[in-house]
């Protein structure tokens, strides 16, 4: 029951200020007579529930973070050089898998995003992201990871490609701009790093 407590207050915390931003976006363009769909809706929550998980998978960094661990950076956090430490075949497949919703999602649901050199480039900006929000709380950052989440991204895009071209493009979703994108991934992790006191709610639960 805790952990469940303890999960259900992370994915409030990166879901509720999404959904108000959201409903937000609704409302202004149904006043302009060009209201999103019900699908729409629908699909921009699935895209923001995955980017919360892979913030819960990868570890990002919030404020609190910062007040514990002081922004203190050691050398062995931090690796530039690909593929110099042991080479984790679990690792990099995983790390490939987390970002193959990306590449498919994106395109799906946002036309202006349906090209290769967009999926790569967020990929790579988004992988960074992490990376970088990971040294706020004494987690390795890797160019390994790097690779592999963005080479994940293209992944993805290409099983969206053929999926695409199977099918049609009838069932796609098309209309959701590429602004709630990226309100899709900021806005989660802005409430993530406000709200989300990893430490002191595992004090409040398990007395530690």
């Amino acid at each position: 029951m805790d952990q469940l407590i303890f999960y259900g207050y992370e994915f409030a915390a990166e879901f509720i200020p999404f959904i108000i931003a959201l409903a937000v976006w609704g409302g202004r363009n149904r006043k302009k007579g060009r209201g999103p769909t019900k699908a729409a809706y629908i699909f921009a929550a699935v895209f923001a529930v995955y980017i919360i998980g892979v913030y819960h998978f990868t570890g990002a960094g919030t404020i609190y973070d910062i007040m514990n661990y002081k922004l203190a950076l050691r050398r062995d956090e931090l690796n530039l050089i690909p593929f110099l430490n042991h080479i984790d075949v679990t690792a990099y497949f995983l790390n490939v898998v987390m970002f193959i919703p990306l590449g498919i999602l994106v395109p799906f649901i946002c036309e202006r995003m349906n090209t290769f050199f967009c999926i790569f480039g967020l990929g790579l900006a988004f992988s960074l992201f992490i990376e970088a929000s990971q040294l706020l709380n004494n987690r390795a950052s890797d160019i390994d990871d790097l690779i592999m989440n963005t080479c994940g991204a293209v992944v993805g895009f290409i099983i969206f490609k053929i999926f695409d071209k199977c099918i049609g493009s009838k069932l796609r979703i098309k209309d959701i701009p590429v602004s709630v994108i990226m309100a899709g991934i900021f806005i989660p992790f802005m409430g993530r790093f406000f709200l989300f006191n990893e430490m002191g709610m595992a004090k409040m639960l398990y007395g530690f």
